[in-house]
C-alpha cells in the first residue's frame, strides 16, 4: 500500500513538474525545438557517415569537400546573418502591425538578384585564384571547378532557406526550420546511392542540391498553410530594407571574416598532403553533432523570445543573458567530459567502416578532440551574441569577426607545425576561447557604464 501511493506521488510531481516547465514558454520552447532540431540535424548529419563510408579518404573527396566548405562560406555570409537579423526586424514590425509578407518578399526579391550576380564572379574567379593558393594538381582542380558548377545553386537555395526559417522562428513556429533538415538529408543519401556508381563524386552534389530544392519546396508550403501572412516576392527597395541591409551588412562583413576560418583552414590542411583535408572535415562534422545538439534549438528560441520581449515588452536583456550562459556552462561541461572519454569509440562507429581505413582514426579522434576543446567557449559565447543581434548591435560583432580571422589564421601557422591537422583544430578552439573571453569582458563593462543591456 505504501508502495503504491510513493508511486502516486512521484507521479504526481512529474505531472507538476512537465506542467510547471509547460508554463515558461522559453524553456518548453527550448526543449521541444532541440528535440526536433537534434532529429532533423542529426538525420543530416548521417550524410557525411554514409560518405566516408561509399567513398573513403580520396583526392576526390578532398576536392568535394573544399568546393562544399567554400560553398558552405560564401552561403554561411548571408544565410545566418539573414536568419539572425531577420527575427528582430519582423519582432519589431508585428509590434507596429506592418505587412510581415511584404517584408519578407522584398528581401527574397532584392536578395536573390545580389546572390545571383556573387555566384556568377565566383565561378569566374575561383579556378586561377585556387591554382595559386592550393596544391591541388592539374586534375583535381579540374575536379574542383567541375564540383563548384555544379553546386553553385545551392548558395542561393541555402539564402531562401535561412530567409523563410528565420520567419518563422520570428512567429515562434520553430519546429519546421527545425525538422526540414531531416527531409532534405533523406533525399541527399537517397540520391547518392542511386548514382554514386554511376555519377561517382558527381552524386553527392547533385544529393545536395536537389536535397535543397525540397526543404524550400517543404517550408513555403508551412507558411501557405500556417496563414500567418501573405509572401509576395518583390524587387522594391523601400527605406525599412534598406535599413535592414545597412544592419545586415555589418555582420555580413563579419561573417565574412568568421566564415573564412573553414577555407583557410582547408587550405592550409591541404599543405599537409592527401587525405588531409577529408579528416578535418570529418572531425568537424562530427564535432558539430553535439554543437548542434546544444545550439540548434536553444539559439533559434532565445533570439526570438528576447526579441520579442524587447520590442514588444521593452524587457532588459543582460540579466537574461547571464542566466542562460550559467546553465549552458553546466550542459555543455557534461556533454564535454563524456565526449572525450568516449571519443575513440565514437570515431569507430561514425567512420572506420567500408573504405574508410582504419590507420586514419587515431588522427581523426586526436582532431575531434581539438575541436571538443571549443564547445563550451562556443556555446556560452554565443549567448552574448544573440544579445546583440537582438539590439541590432552588428557593428561590434563585425570588429570582433576580423579580429577571429586574424588570431584563426597566424595559430593554424603554429599549431599545425607541431600537430598536423590537428593542430588546426586546436586553433579553432584555442580562437573561439578568445572570442568567448572578449565578448563576456564587453559585456561587463557596459554593466559597469550603467549600458544594461536592451537599455543601452
Amino acid at each position: 500500500m505504501k508502495d503504491k501511493n510513493d508511486k502516486s506521488r512521484q507521479h504526481i510531481n512529474i505531472n507538476e513538474y512537465w506542467s510547471k516547465i509547460r508554463t515558461q514558454p522559453l524553456i518548453w520552447d527550448t526543449i521541444t525545438t532541440t528535440g526536433w532540431s537534434t532529429l532533423g540535424r542529426g538525420v543530416g548529419f548521417l550524410v557525411p557517415f554514409f560518405i566516408a563510408a561509399w567513398f573513403g579518404v580520396t583526392a576526390e573527396t578532398d576536392a568535394f569537400f573544399f568546393v562544399y566548405g567554400l560553398l558552405l562560406f560564401i552561403s554561411g555570409v548571408f544565410a545566418p546573418v539573414i536568419e539572425n537579423v531577420i527575427v528582430p526586424y519582423i519582432a519589431e514590425a508585428r509590434a507596429k502591425g506592418e505587412d510581415v509578407g511584404k517584408f519578407v518578399g522584398r528581401i527574397l526579391g532584392v536578395g536573390s538578384i545580389g546572390i545571383l550576380a556573387l555566384t556568377a564572379g565566383v565561378i569566374l574567379v575561383t579556378k586561377p585564384v585556387l591554382s595559386v593558393l592550393t596544391r591541388f594538381d592539374s586534375q583535381e582542380l579540374d575536379l574542383v571547378y567541375h564540383l563548384l558548377i555544379e553546386t553553385a545553386p545551392l548558395i542561393i537555395l541555402l539564402v531562401w532557406t535561412s530567409v523563410l526559417a528565420g520567419t518563422l522562428n520570428a512567429y515562434q513556429k520553430f519546429l519546421f526550420p527545425a525538422i526540414s533538415p531531416a527531409f532534405r538529408a533523406i533525399f541527399n543519401i537517397g540520391l547518392i546511392f542511386i548514382f554514386k556508381d554511376i555519377l561517382g563524386v558527381h552524386a553527392i552534389a547533385l544529393g545536395y542540391v536537389i536535397g535543397e530544392i525540397f526543404r524550400i519546396a517543404i517550408l513555403v508550403g508551412v507558411i501557405k498553410r500556417l496563414k500567418a501572412f501573405n509572401l509576395n516576392l518583390s524587387f522594391h527597395l523601400d527605406n525599412k530594407l534598406k535599413e535592414f541591409l545597412k544592419t545586415a551588412s555589418y555582420q555580413t562583413i563579419g561573417m565574412v571574416a568568421v566564415g573564412l576560418n573553414p577555407i583557410v583552414d582547408k587550405t592550409m590542411a591541404s599543405w599537409l598532403g592527401s587525405g588531409s583535408v577529408s579528416i578535418l572535415h570529418y572531425a568537424d562534422m562530427l564535432y558539430m553533432v553535439p554543437l548542434s545538439f546544444l545550439c540548434g534549438g536553444l539559439f533559434p528560441v532565445i533570439l526570438s523570445h528576447w526579441s520579442k520581449d524587447y520590442y514588444q515588452e521593452g524587457e532588459h536583456l543582460f540579466k537574461k543573458v547571464r542566466d542562460a550562459s550559467k546553465a549552458a556552462f553546466g550542459v555543455s561541461l557534461t556533454i564535454l567530459i563524456i565526449l572525450i572519454l568516449f571519443s575513440k569509440p565514437l570515431v569507430s562507429l561514425a567512420f572506420v567502416r567500408g573504405k574508410f581505413y582504419p590507420k586514419y582514426s587515431h588522427i581523426l579522434q586526436l582532431t575531434f578532440i581539438c575541436y571538443l576543446l571549443g564547445l563550451i567557449p562556443y556555446v556560452a559565447g554565443s549567448m552574448f551574441t544573440r544579445a546583440h543581434l537582438c539590439l541590432k548591435n552588428t557593428r561590434f560583432l563585425m570588429k570582433l569577426a576580423f579580429l577571429n580571422c586574424f588570431i584563426n589564421a597566424i595559430l593554424n601557422y603554429i599549431l599545425m607545425q607541431f600537430a598536423g591537422v590537428a593542430g588546426i583544430a586546436l586553433s579553432t578552439s584555442v580562437t573561439v576561447i578568445i572570442v568567448a573571453i572578449l565578448l563576456f569582458v564587453s559585456s561587463l563593462e557596459k554593466e559597469k557604464r550603467g549600458m544594461v543591456y536592451g537599455k543601452i
